[in-house]
């Protein structure tokens, strides 16, 4: 644990020295939390200190919502493609890309993909039932993945080619 805590400091420390410009990380330091903090200072504060610790923050959060995950269906190899939520989220998108509503909102896509997802977490607590154990979630996420899935290839099949003469 102290080992990867020490791996995930350096690699905060290099992402703040690392970029198309070059800063040399203690002066930058010292002059980003200074009177004038000049323009080196401004790239570390402004951008790449918050690129930085969101990257700290998304990592961790994942990490923690797939240890959740393992622990909540007690396999080690569980993840969210077991349960059906990462086919629900891509027939999502697949649907809001297929129907055109993607190219006039460009979030039409990552919502439509969160949506996916959580209708398939609602169908598959309604698949399962309200005390369900691990091995009816993950038989019920398997039903829920390929029924996605086969959605998935039906669109496709569907979706006019770009390279048919019209």
């Amino acid at each position: 644990m102290v080992t990867l805590s020490v791996v995930v400091l350096v690699l905060f420390i290099a992402s703040l020295a690392t970029g198309h410009v070059s800063l040399p990380l203690i002066k930058t330091l010292m002059a980003a939390f200074g009177d004038d903090p000049g323009m080196l200072g401004l790239i570390l504060v402004e951008i790449r200190l918050p690129r930085a610790l969101l990257a700290i923050i998304v990592g961790g959060s994942l990490g923690l919502a797939g240890a959740a995950l393992q622990g909540l269906l007690r396999n080690p190899l569980a993840d969210p493609g077991v349960i059906g939520v990462s086919s629900s989220a891509g027939l999502g998108a697949v649907l809001v890309i297929y129907f055109g509503i993607a190219a006039e909102w460009e979030l039409a896509v990552p919502i439509a993909a969160m949506t996916g997802a959580a209708i398939a977490v609602a169908l598959l607590l309604g698949l399962a039932g309200r005390d369900a154990g691990p091995l009816t979630l993950i038989l019920a996420g398997v039903a829920v993945n390929a029924f996605a899935g086969s959605q998935i290839s039906r669109a496709l099949k569907l979706a006019p080619s770009p390279y048919a003469g019209s």
